[in-house]
């Protein structure tokens, strides 16, 4: 065959495939697996029979030059594996192989051609995350092309039986079959970047989608996840707003809201939280589920769906998920998940910062009653009639007195500073315990086990109520109040210790704040419970050992970003 033929017909099969690309290009099936980052093995087998199909037509259509068929193979095996990653390309170039081994003539260049098809649809699903995304390096892609025609040529040379045979096939077939095949892949490829351009357009509007939401949710997210109501609103308009079958919100512990398009199916908030929801706080990520197992307790009423879960996260700890499903036959497309993860991003500072609000109310109102509890008791008038009484002794002492008491007060007023460096909080709790020393004299011992530097802030008013419950109610048998301040440093921040030698915390009180009830008149240790567990979690409450013998009172200041 004349060579100037060869080209041509070559041309005419490379249009033929490119023809092929543009049509599996308008599918917006074939478009949704394409752009998804993480495929099901469904539709990991569904892209592996389109391109393995895309091989076979290469195979089919070739051209016989006497002693070899001139086909463009390596197109579409190559374009299964950077478009549809190793698993697409190992797959679909088996389906090449298998057809090439078989069916292809003549059978002497049967398993050189299979090995270079799987060799081709490896080679691409190697280079799938240098090329993915539709960012094509055309110099980069060119030249793999070449490198693929090369091993192929090699591979010719060591399956064909005679030697001489192949030798004289790649001297006839070398040059037009490199180069035009590696121009065909560059024209075969560029067919499905409009997928990619479309991708970016719906990304776009995604977030644009996604503002317009956040505008109508934001009055929904002022009082935070434990609004039932709100979150029942919250749900509707992103349902309203989205193709989405459902949405789901939850709490670390419980489904506080569910709103779907098909209410001839029932939820069921008795079997928990999701599976997803649960795994998607666990690790703080999107998660995806194309099919819930059988085990699961949602699968009845799920089983036709495929789930997305995104986590709430506030601080580095999960709160809660936002879970949305869909009908199985309509897989999620990469800018839905996008716009669920936006959404949920904006959601979460916009709880955060109702939570940031929420804890400085907590924390004035704090301070107030913790400022009007040291005022009304008499410890302003207690500290004042001290510094009258060294007046008459030792005016030095007073006046340092007079100006430990104005910095204590100073420091009770700031009302602005919520979190504040532990030097200034153990520098606050020294003023207190200096003017009670003061007051006691002998009959109050204090002991400090500090270090000089800690590197944390923590919440202001913290240390104070707890140190002032131990100087009340301190008292030993011996008649002192013996307190003792120890601070040590832990993997993740430090850990303070408060202890006292007087007859102990009843359990009844101890019951009552754990339960987070109303312990009397006395505000101390609930508010520090309750803004300890607000800033750093759950977990991290007080922990309190009380007997006869005495109390102990454990605060864990955590190292975390932002505080």
């Amino acid at each position: 065959m004349k060579e100037n033929t060869l080209v041509f017909e070559l041309i005419l099969n490379i249009g033929l495939l490119v023809l092929v690309a543009n049509l599996l290009s308008k599918f917006r099936l074939i478009q949704n697996l394409i752009v998804q980052e993480q495929r099901s093995f469904k539709s990991q087998t569904l892209l592996s029979v389109i391109f393995g199909g895309v091989i076979v037509l290469s195979t089919y259509t070739g051209i016989d030059i006497g002693s070899y068929s001139l086909n463009t193979r390596v197109i579409g095996a190559m374009t299964a594996g950077l478009l549809g990653g190793p698993i697409v390309g190992l797959y679909a170039s088996l389906i090449g192989a298998v057809y090439v081994y078989f069916f292809s003539s003549p059978q002497a260049f049967a398993m050189a051609s299979a090995f270079s098809t799987m060799l081709f649809g490896l080679l691409g699903g190697g280079f799938y995350p240098y090329f993915q995304r539709g960012k094509w390096k055309y110099k980069d892609l060119f030249l793999l092309t070449c490198f693929a025609e090369v091993c192929d040529m090699v591979s010719l040379l060591r399956f064909t039986v005679p030697v001489q045979m192949a030798l004289n096939t790649i001297l006839e077939i070398s040059l037009p079959m490199i180069l035009m095949n590696a121009v065909g892949i560059l024209i075969f490829i560029s067919s499905f970047n409009n997928v990619f351009v479309q991708q970016d357009i719906e990304r776009s509007r995604q977030l644009q989608q996604a503002s317009e939401l956040m505008k109508k949710c934001l009055p929904q997210l002022l009082k935070g996840l434990e609004d039932k109501e709100n979150m029942e609103k919250f749900a509707r308009i992103i349902l309203e707003e989205t193709d989405w079958a459902g949405v789901m919100v939850t709490n670390k512990n419980e489904i506080i809201a569910d709103c779907q398009r098909e209410t001839s199916e029932q939820l069921q908030p008795e079997a928990g939280i999701p599976d997803i929801g649960v795994r998607a706080m666990e690790t703080r990520e999107l998660e995806t589920m194309y099919r819930v197992p059988h085990s699961s307790a949602w699968y009845e009423c799920m089983k036709d769906y495929s789930l997305v879960a995104a986590p709430i996260v506030i601080r580095e700890q999960a709160i809660g998920c936002l879970i949305v499903w869909v009908k199985k036959q309509w897989v999620f497309r990469q800018s839905e998940l996008e716009l669920l993860s936006h959404l949920v991003l904006l959601s979460s500072y916009q709880i955060a910062l109702a939570e940031l609000e929420r804890q400085k109310d907590m924390c004035r109102k704090a301070e107030f009653k913790a400022l009007q509890f040291q005022v009304n008791p008499h410890f302003l008038f207690n500290a004042l009639n001290t510094v009258s009484c060294v007046c008459r002794e030792d005016p030095e002492r007073a006046r340092e007195l007079l100006i430990i008491l104005a910095n204590y007060f100073r420091y009770n007023l700031d009302y602005d500073a919520y979190m504040v460096p532990m030097e200034e909080e153990m520098d606050h709790v020294r003023d207190y315990l200096e003017l009670e020393q003061a007051r006691f004299e002998e009959k109050l011992v204090v002991t400090y086990d500090v270090p000089e530097y800690m590197d944390i802030r923590i919440p202001t008013l913290i240390l104070q109520p707890i140190v002032e419950n131990a100087v009340r109610y301190g008292m030993n048998r011996e008649g002192k109040r013996v307190v003792s301040i120890c601070v040590r440093e832990t993997a993740d921040g430090y850990l303070v210790q408060i202890r006292d030698e007087g007859k102990g915390i009843g359990d009844d009180i101890l019951e009552k704040l754990r339960s987070g009830q109303a312990i009397g008149n006395s505000i101390g240790l609930s508010n520090v419970h309750k803004r300890m567990k607000s800033t750093y979690g759950e977990e991290h409450g007080l922990r309190i050992t009380s007997s006869g013998q005495g109390t102990c009172v454990e605060l864990h200041f955590v190292r975390r970003k932002g505080l």
